[in-house]
């Protein structure tokens, strides 16, 4: 039997194709490399935008005021194609002092910059410095009224309200600073905007608070009518008159059935109605009370003796015009 091996034409077509099989698959295997490198390149860039994004919420939830320098921390226009490119962040401290935190955007090597500095007479000097986030390609503030940040519960319209810490630029208040951030472009597709909303803690420091301008309120009118508390049959004394003083243990000036003298004030919008407290209240003392009337406004009546506590009464007037006070009212006892 006679063997037959391959032919050169035949080993030169075998070598081909291997050869072509192998540079097809180590093409495959380098562009799927590449797509991972560059998927993980814009994850990369992606996170740096979202953690700047994160800080600077953080930030902000720990300041006194948010506002935007119209020079940046390097001394230039805080000026940039989609406007400003820095946003400063001020604190109060509660020991005593300022402090201030700046985000610098250099377009040129797509870095955000955290800057502390101190600020004396407008000029600042730097403290410290660390590069906040790096692969952003855009980052711009800008200042809005509250209202047009987003909905705010139980306000359609809230005013504006501003407090300047020193100067007109170092404004808080409860506008919102608006900062869109951007990581850079990765082969031909665009990165996600972030859209951060900034503002300042609810109650900065040495602040109370902060509320609209109301109208002052009406304080309610007030009747005051002097009094006198009679004992139960007060028009017969006998044998003396009906007016006669000298109350046993009681000074000379205090005639015999008056129990004690006092004053009691209404405090109610309109004109007083003995009938409505006295429906409401069959024997009183010193003291405050309150009660409902016809037509659902609220009384308070508030009563006190000259010589100490009243002893109780019916709150009905009496009869007694020889014994009323001059523009005031006579009582009786609730019992003897």
């Amino acid at each position: 039997m006679k063997l037959r091996g391959y032919t050169l034409v035949e080993l030169l077509v075998s070598t081909a194709i291997i050869l072509i099989l192998t540079i097809a698959v180590g093409n495959t295997i380098v562009a799927s490399l590449h797509v991972q490198a560059m998927h993980a390149d814009r994850v990369a860039m992606s996170r740096s935008a979202s953690e700047l994004a994160a800080r600077l919420s953080e930030e902000a939830r720990s300041s006194t005021a948010v506002f935007i320098p119209s020079t940046d921390i390097t001394g230039n226009p805080n000026t940039g194609p989609n406007g400003p490119h820095e946003v400063d962040f001020f604190r109060r401290l509660s020991a005593g002092g300022n402090a201030f935190v700046a985000y610098g955007f250099d377009a040129s090597s797509g870095e955000v910059t955290r800057y502390e500095y101190s600020s004396t007479s407008g000029a600042k000097t730097v403290s410290a410095q660390d590069l906040a986030a790096s692969a952003i390609g855009s980052f711009s503030v800008r200042r809005e009224h509250v209202a047009d940040a987003g909905p705010i519960v139980g306000q359609k319209d809230p005013p504006s309200v501003t407090i300047l810490y020193g100067s007109p630029e170092l404004a808080g208040g409860n506008d919102v600073v608006v900062a869109d951030i951007a990581a850079q472009t990765s082969s031909g597709v665009p990165s996600h905007l972030y859209v951060i909303h900034l503002a300042s803690r609810v109650a900065p420091t040495s602040l109370a608070i902060l509320a609209p301008k109301s109208p002052p309120l009406t304080p309610p009118t007030t009747h005051v009518f002097p009094f006198v508390i009679l004992r139960p049959g007060f028009p017969i004394h006998p044998p003396h008159g009906p007016i006669h003083g000298g109350s046993p243990g009681g000074p000379p000036s205090l005639i015999h059935w008056v129990a004690a003298p006092g004053s009691i004030e209404f405090l109610q919008p309109g004109p007083v109605n003995w009938f409505d407290f006295t429906q409401a209240f069959g024997s009183v003392q010193n003291g405050t009370y309150s009660f409902r009337q016809p037509d659902g406004t609220l009384a308070t009546v508030s009563i006190s003796c000259a010589s100490g506590p009243c002893p109780a009464f019916r709150p009905a007037p009496l009869n007694a015009p020889a014994l009323t006070p001059p523009g005031g009212v006579a009582f009786q006892l609730s019992s003897p």
